[in-house]
């Protein structure tokens, strides 16, 4: 029962990741409307001018910050002024590190910023160390036995195997590489353990792209499921077997049972 409930949520994840990236296409079709529109009430003759390039907008800041236009004209980081206003819904809760439920990710975000900087918004200097650990309210965990951590490897690999074959049937594997590896996965039960986790690690290693995956990589594949499997984050995290804070492609296929022929750089 435990591994049908984690596999339903490791296809929730795909289906997460996918519908991410189909929230950056629909914002990116919005402003080019927006743009559209903008030029459709203009004169017939556009009027050239120049224009004074926002400093912030290429200028990324990390979760629970925004950029703010400083007095020089310079792009500087500050801790988010007020986070978004939410509808109550209980998935917007996240549980953070020190075991402490905070309203939202941005919340608790926000919050590390202030204190890491000493704000007097602070509520509890400790915050300054808190990140995300799993979403959903904070609960006491199922106890992540040897059994269950010798069994991982597998089980992981077979979980992967679907989220592929749901990704698949949904056109949404984005790449067609992946779909003719797992047509061949589906017809050799060895690949079919193989393509799954190598495919796995390349959509991970996404910030930066830098053929590694951090711990703080591996945050969209543990924060959804940690509630329901516990053994996921202390097995994904000792794949770190040289403790550098990066997994590699060989750290990661060798710690979930690929033999060293069989893992293979394909990001």
């Amino acid at each position: 029962m435990r591994s049908y409930v984690a596999l339903c949520l490791l296809l929730a994840i795909g289906a997460f990741v996918v519908d991410a990236k189909k929230k950056d296409v629909e914002d990116e079709l919005g402003d080019l409307l927006d743009n559209i529109d903008a030029a459709e009430e203009s004169d017939d003759t556009p009027v050239k001018k120049e224009t004074v390039k926002n400093p912030c907008e290429d200028h990324a800041c990390g979760w629970g910050k925004e950029c703010v236009v400083g007095k020089k004209g310079e792009p500087i980081c500050e801790c988010i002024s007020k986070c978004p206003e939410l509808d109550g819904d209980p998935m917007d809760k996240v549980c953070a590190n020190n075991n402490e439920t905070f309203t939202s990710l941005c919340d608790l975000y926000r919050e590390r910023c202030l204190c890491k900087r000493k704000s007097k918004e602070c509520q509890k200097g400790v915050h300054a160390k808190a990140h995300l650990e799993y979403l959903g309210e904070c609960k006491k965990l199922d106890e992540c036995t040897d059994e269950l951590m010798a069994q991982f490897p597998d089980r992981m690999a077979d979980w992967l195997f679907q989220v592929m074959k749901e990704l698949k049937k949904r056109r949404e594997l984005h790449k067609l590489e992946w779909e003719e590896l797992l047509q061949e996965a589906e017809n050799d039960d060895e690949k079919r353990h193989v393509y799954p986790v190598i495919w796995k690690f390349c959509e991970l290693d996404t910030k930066p792209h830098d053929k590694a995956v951090s711990h703080h990589e591996l945050i969209p594949i543990t924060a959804p499921v940690i509630p329901m499997e516990s053994c996921i984050k202390p097995f994904l995290e000792g794949c770190d077997a040289n403790n550098d804070g990066n997994i590699s492609i060989k750290e990661w296929g060798k710690c979930l049972g690929l033999k060293e022929g069989e893992i293979q750089e394909r990001c």
